[in-house]
């Protein structure tokens, strides 16, 4: 019973002990990808603040910017807690073990002495030769034996409680240095958030004084974002009319499929929440759906997809495979690559430049492009979803950071 006991115990200490490990592994896991986005807000920040005209992205940006920096500083007070609570397990845990090594020391002290009283041979001899019987005589010669066992195995437990002292006494030190440079990183983004939120709000003043003007700039650039909104809805709109043309059973506003392409479609279906991101380092910064606008509060935007802002020169990778079924080109030279997954259609626009050709048939994160780095630094790919003729929120088909 004792020993299934002590099992028991022991495997409770290591499955407590994993999953700790595993917490912290997770939160350094997320405390790194926070740090890169931080990383590329700064690198954004010092483009954006040399060009002109830039205040509205100047504000999201370092509105961003905090946000992220605030989820640090919530990461590392957790990590500061947890390290406290085993520095202060460990103590406990040290002073038990220590209090057992003086119990256990001073036990076999004793035993020492009575062996050594008992040691001389004649005594021992003494002590067999005055048995009864046989029976009495080899009952006494496996006490000495169980006595000796005993001793031996009261000087084990003390080696070993000892190195479990010295281990516990590195682990705490190692512990209380950790927990260190985890104060020293809090300090330090506290700092950085202070001063980013000065900027914030000397930032926010500027544009509340100029508001008007800001608002009528972004009212613009909202009418050419839904202008160019039902210029994909039309093409899509187009292939659908195209690919329904003279086939029996074809529903309005639905691509016609194939036997093939429904295979496609449901294999696509089958990876929403799973797919991987069209960056292979990014994050969001704009969601898809209506949403107040960051800057001036007072106007909603509408996102038919997701921004993704990425470092300069990034690749723009397929997220399932497929066919290239368009590339367009804008007034401005910005190229955008359409890929169709049976009825679901994949659009990848602000890009650079493309290694695709319509027709071609794509794997899943093949690279078909890089994304344009504007003036200002900002590398950003506009991505959206279709499913038929209506938008999707990328967000729900791919996988999770």
């Amino acid at each position: 019973m004792k020993k299934h006991f002590y099992l028991s115990i022991l495997f409770l200490l290591c499955f407590a002990f994993a999953k700790a490990q595993s917490e912290k592994a997770a939160l350094e896991q997320r405390k790194a990808e926070i740090q890169r986005e931080i990383n590329q807000f700064d690198r954004l920040l010092k483009n954006v603040r040399k060009e002109e005209k830039t205040m509205v992205l100047l504000v999201e940006t370092i509105d961003k910017k905090i946000l992220r920096t605030q989820e640090i500083i919530n990461i590392t007070n957790k990590q500061a807690n947890n390290l406290t609570r085993n520095i202060k397990a460990n103590a406990a845990e040290i002073k038990k073990l220590n209090t057992e090594v003086k119990a256990l020391k001073a036990e076999y002290a004793e035993m020492i002495v009575k062996s050594y009283k008992s040691q001389n041979d004649q005594s021992r001899l003494m002590f067999l030769l005055s048995s009864e019987d046989f029976l009495q005589a080899y009952k006494r010669v496996q006490y000495l034996k169980s006595y000796a066992d005993y001793r031996k195995k009261q000087a084990e437990e003390i080696t070993i409680k000892s190195d479990a002292i010295a281990a516990k006494n590195v682990a705490l030190e190692e512990e209380k240095k950790e927990k260190n440079k985890v104060l020293a990183l809090n300090k330090k983004q506290r700092a950085a958030l202070k001063i980013d939120k000065v900027e914030q709000e000397n930032l926010l003043a500027v544009v509340k004084e100029n508001e008007k003007k800001y608002a009528a700039d972004i009212k613009v650039k909202a009418k050419e974002r839904n202008k160019i909104d039902r210029e994909l809805k039309a093409l899509i709109a187009a292939d659908i009319k195209a690919s329904n043309k003279g086939k029996t059973g074809a529903v309005a506003n639905k691509f016609f499929l194939t036997p093939e392409a429904k295979i496609l479609a449901n294999s696509f279906k089958s990876n929403k929440g799973k797919l991987p991101w069209p960056v292979e380092e990014g994050f969001v910064s704009r969601r898809y759906g209506t949403q107040p606008h960051p800057v001036v509060r007072s106007l909603t935007i509408d996102s038919n997809g997701l921004r993704l802002q990425s470092p300069g020169g990034a690749k723009v990778r397929a997220i399932f495979e497929g066919e290239v079924i368009r590339i367009t080109k804008s007034k401005y030279g910005i190229l955008a690559v359409h890929i169709r997954h049976g009825n679901y259609t994949s659009i990848y626009d602000n890009l650079k430049s493309v290694s695709v050709e319509k027709g071609d048939m794509v794997n899943t994160k093949d690279i078909i492009g890089e994304i344009f780095t504007s003036n200002s630094g900002e590398t950003e790919l506009k991505f959206v979803l279709m499913q038929d003729n209506d938008t999707v929120d990328p967000a729900q088909w791919i996988a999770r950071k």
